[in-house]
């Protein structure tokens, strides 16, 4: 039986330079009402600010009527995310997000009254201190595309927990009218519905749902170059003065969206193709790990498995827990056996941020003895439900852990203790952070490599801490009984 099929689409509205476009938002907001379908709009504090300036209120209540989101204060303008972060710590670098953010997030928020589904970068300005400022404004979803994270099979995936809806690979695809970042051939929106149904026919044959992701610049229905080229490459205009582009012609424009509506119209008639939003992607991925407990067997095969390799595993159908998660438990049940002498008969999940910074084991003998380790579980469980992070260090004797060699080494003891052994000493484990490779500096200098950036730009620590905070990546599994409802 063939696969669902879904598709979100997205129109990320940051053109705050030629008031000409604020047209497009509007049309393609009412385009999309006309034919019942709900889409995603990612605002931009500035291009809101404008949309005011320009009393543009007929555009703002159109866009009210979809799904809006996040997609930073003032976009191209210098320093951008990713520079303004730079090699920042993990702490520093989310107070500096949020001081910088905040303004353009309340900005969206109290224009639309309501809560904002989700959020992306400008560009490819992606950087993880995003993730707990998002947390704390309650957006729940991470719409947008980085290369820095290597896809799990071009699907979406929890990080930071939230749900990514991103890395998705060969299944993103551009809704752009001719121009874009890059050069696009001229007949591309022709051409779209050909290369969407290619990717919508490949994943009907694949055996679980899969989305593909379309992104718009609204922008690009009116302008004959990139709004972004002539002003903001790498750094700011000469005294903030924007240069404006050429416009389209009156009949390029009207064909343009005479196209994007014979694309709508044929996708309305794909079997088994659902358009979807942020939020409603929020319900058919919701994590299901959150809705159990775990068994002490469950637990125990966990850390058999993490022994091996630290990674995101399935318990279950549609199960999926992070190595932070799997962490969070193994404390859980040492720190009890460490109180009562007893392993309990479950555990309860908790979802760990990763470490925030690096460490490697050091000091010390490979033979630690089991009383004082176990009372490092009962010390960094504590710590772990008080601030909501993994150690990155963790002091047993005269020896300090890293987190995967002390994740490994506390694999190994549950094991131990739940199989009778009587132990009184353990052997140090080094623990293999195999999910920490989804992190590449290949694809985060893709990242940096982009036009927005100045010219040579890197932030390695970001790298650094992005792989850091894999421990809290897992794949996201579509729950097909959420699906199957209208």
């Amino acid at each position: 039986m063939p696969s669902p099929v879904l598709a979100v689409l997205w129109f990320d509205t940051e053109d705050f330079v030629n008031p000409e476009t604020d047209d497009a938002p509007l049309r393609i907001a009412r385009l999309m009402e006309k034919h019942g379908i709900r889409v995603v709009f990612k605002m931009v504090g500035e291009k809101l600010r404008a949309l005011k300036r320009n009393g543009r209120e007929d555009v703002i209540e159109a866009v009210s009527r979809h799904e809006v989101g996040y997609h930073s204060d003032t976009h191209s303008i210098h320093p951008v995310i990713s520079e303004y972060v730079g090699n920042l710590g993990w702490d520093e670098g989310a107070k500096e997000f949020e001081e910088r953010e905040r303004e353009g997030y309340e900005e969206v928020k109290e224009t639309f009254g309501r809560e904002l589904s989700c959020y992306g970068h400008p560009g490819l300005c992606w950087v993880p201190q995003a993730y707990p400022v998002l947390k704390k404004w309650n957006i729940p979803v991470y719409l947008d595309e980085t290369l820095t994270i290597t896809p799990i099979d071009h699907r979406p995936f929890w990080y930071c927990n939230i749900l990514n809806l991103m890395c998705l690979g060969s299944n993103v695809v551009t809704l752009d009218a001719g121009v874009t970042t890059y050069d696009m051939p001229d007949d591309w929106l022709v051409r779209f519905k050909g290369e969407f149904r290619e990717r919508y026919e490949k994943l009907r044959r694949e055996p679980e749902p899969g989305m593909i992701s379309v992104y718009c610049h609204p922008t690009t229905y009116y302008t004959k170059v990139w709004w972004e080229r002539p002003n903001f490459l790498g750094k700011n205009p000469p005294g903030m003065k924007y240069a404006r582009v050429p416009l389209k012609s009156k009949e390029r424009i009207e064909r343009d969206f005479r196209d994007l509506e014979d694309f709508v119209t044929m996708a309305e008639k794909l079997p088994g193709l659902r358009f979807i939003t942020a939020l409603d992607a929020l319900k058919l991925y919701a994590d299901r790990a959150k809705e159990r407990s775990f068994t002490i067997d469950e637990v125990g095969t966990l850390c058999e498995r993490g022994i091996k390799g630290i990674n995101f595993e399935r318990v279950s159908q549609g199960v999926w827990v992070s190595p932070a998660e799997t962490f969070s438990m193994v404390l859980q049940v040492l720190s009890t056996f460490s109180k009562t002498g007893k392993l309990p008969k479950f555990a309860k999940l908790h979802s760990p941020l990763g470490p925030k910074r690096s460490f490697k084991t050091s000091g010390g003998r490979a033979v630690l003895a089991l009383p004082l380790f176990l009372k490092a579980c009962e010390r960094e469980f504590e710590s772990l439900l008080r601030t909501n992070y993994l150690p990155h260090a963790t002091q047993v004797g005269g020896i300090r852990l890293s987190t995967p060699d002390f994740f490994a080494t506390a694999c190994a003891a549950l094991l131990a203790l739940a199989g009778g052994v009587n132990l009184k000493k353990l052997r140090l484990r080094k623990g293999k952070f195999i999910v920490g490779n989804r992190v590449t500096l290949e694809g985060a200098r893709k990242d940096w490599a982009y036009q927005l950036n100045p010219r040579g730009f890197e932030a390695p620590r970001q790298t650094e801490l992005s792989r850091l905070q894999a421990w809290t990546m897992k794949p996201a599994s579509p729950d097909l009984g959420v699906l199957r409802r209208p």
